[in-house]
């Protein structure tokens, strides 16, 4: 009974030892990091700039119902936005679109005027991303 104990006891101690250990074969898969956008402009040629004051990133997730637009408006800062689910629409006031799916990613436009819109069917759910500064609005309404 003592060695069957034993054994246990050296089995249960060093099964997680080697499970844990780096270079062994088996152990769990490694972590995947996958880079779903990088880019040094928005999607439409803005240059990045970041406003003075004290920064803050911001995520958001925004979910909307087939048929929703935006009005009019401009970010002040640079962001990365990411389509969960449904369909996200945008167009410049110059004429520049851009239509982006689930699973797709974009840089946002930064000072330009736009407006986006959900032109899909069902509902969207996007993440946004944004790098501004403290107590100002990521997203300026234009008259």
């Amino acid at each position: 009974m003592r060695r069957f104990l034993f054994l246990a006891l050296t089995v249960g101690i060093s099964i997680p030892i080697v499970a844990c250990s780096p270079n062994k074969e088996t152990s769990l898969e490694p972590v995947v990091v996958e880079t779903l956008i990088s880019a040094t402009e928005s999607w439409n040629g803005d240059s990045f700039k970041y406003p003075r004051g004290q920064a803050e990133m911001k995520l958001e997730k925004i979910t909307a119902q087939p048929g929703f637009k935006t009005p009019l408006h401009i970010h002040p800062q640079p962001g990365i936005i990411y389509v969960q689910t449904g369909s996200l629409y945008c167009e410049t006031s110059d004429g520049q679109s851009l239509t982006v799916r689930a699973g797709e990613s974009f840089a946002s436009s930064q000072d330009t005027v736009h407006y986006c819109e959900n032109n899909g069917d069902e509902q969207m759910v996007v993440f946004v991303a944004s790098a501004g500064t403290k107590g100002k609005k990521t997203t300026v309404p234009m008259e």
